[in-house]
């Protein structure tokens, strides 16, 4: 049977609390259908669709044997940003401030999907946490509802990144992201 996998850095459980309650806050005034289960927050890496068994016994394999020689690394959330139409986009999101680890470890990430058979995607990366999805107001603009300071409690935040994950989806679920395994990057006691 074939699976939805995607690889990701997790998101520490603080950094989901924090952003789980700010997006309680902006789901009163800004109009998006759908809003990311706190839960589900994450950055993604890879999005590798579906997997066949022996593709992700592969890929485990892989990701095991190089994962753990990258250096862990810190990660600051900084910005709110939409993806789509100006006005009504699809995507909103947040960002981090640049990390040459994250950008090592994405490069990497896509270097091992590619051996193990899987297309990756072309573009540029641009590191995001999804919080909501899809606009919800043909009469309403992102400018007149979305004040940049709204976001003000989670920028700044601070987190390790000690990890990768792949996870599955769950369409039918919520939370719909399921940890299928976790990879460690090398501990700062081992540098």
């Amino acid at each position: 049977m074939n699976r939805h996998i995607f690889a990701a850095v997790p998101i520490p459980s603080h950094v989901k609390r924090t952003i789980g309650e700010i997006s309680e806050v902006l789901k009163e005034k800004i109009p998006f259908k759908q809003w990311v289960h706190q839960e589900d927050l994450h950055l993604t890496l890879a999005f590798l669709g579906q997997t066949s068994q022996n593709q992700l016994i592969n890929l485990k394999e892989s990701f095991h044997m190089n994962i753990h020689d990258l250096p862990s690394f810190s990660l600051t959330v900084s910005r709110a940003g939409f993806f789509g139409k100006l006005g009504q986009p699809r995507i909103f999101w947040l960002g981090v401030e640049k990390e040459a680890g994250l950008f090592t470890l994405q490069r990497t990430v896509h270097g091992l999907c590619q051996k193990a058979g899987f297309p990756v995607e072309t573009r540029p990366y641009s590191p995001h946490i999804t919080i909501a999805k899809r606009w919800g107001d043909a009469e309403a603009s992102i400018n007149s509802v979305f004040d940049k300071n709204m976001i003000d409690p989670v920028a700044g935040l601070t987190f390790e990144v000690r990890s990768i994950v792949l996870y599955e989806t769950h369409l039918d679920k919520v939370p719909k992201y399921n940890v299928i395994e976790e990879f460690n990057l090398k501990g700062e006691d081992e540098h």
